[in-house]
């Protein structure tokens, strides 16, 4: 009985689902932003983006103060979406501590190419000083997803 049980329980491992995984970067460098972005994901069904991590840097001109170069933590990371042939980012930063209230709002929308791995596409980036209008600027961004 002992070994039916062993080789049952050895049977229910062996039966578990492989959970894979893989990873993206983003990357854009122009007269606007640069940003670098990456991290993995589980190919599972509600696995969502894992170790998400980065930095993004604005030119003097344009960054509020505290804003001029952020380092990308998840929690940064307001929206993701990699379904369909497509990659998706919203990224989220605000000023912190005593500084005036501003904001960096970063949308990245790719699409699959040809060769399944390269997700290229447009960035659009509000930035916000204060209450008013916000400044926005886009580009082209480059993905890869593997």
């Amino acid at each position: 009985m002992r070994r039916v049980l062993l080789s049952l329980a050895a049977l229910v491992t062996l039966a578990s689902p492989a959970f894979a995984t893989g990873g993206f970067s983003c990357a854009v460098k122009d007269a606007n932003l640069t940003l670098d972005a990456e991290g993995g994901f589980s190919y599972s069904l509600g696995g969502g983006f894992l170790n998400f991590r980065g930095e993004f840097v604005l030119p003097a001109d344009l960054a509020p103060k505290g804003l001029e170069r952020v380092t990308l933590t998840p929690a940064h990371l307001g929206h993701d979406w990699l379904y369909d042939g497509e990659l998706r980012l919203l990224l989220h930063a605000e000023t912190e501590g005593d500084l005036p209230f501003a904001s960096v709002d970063i949308i990245v929308k790719t699409v699959m190419g040809e060769d399944e791995t390269t997700y290229d596409g447009d960035y659009r980036m509000i930035v916000h000083r204060g209450e008013g209008e916000g400044v926005e600027r886009s580009g082209k961004v480059s993905c890869s997803v593997g």
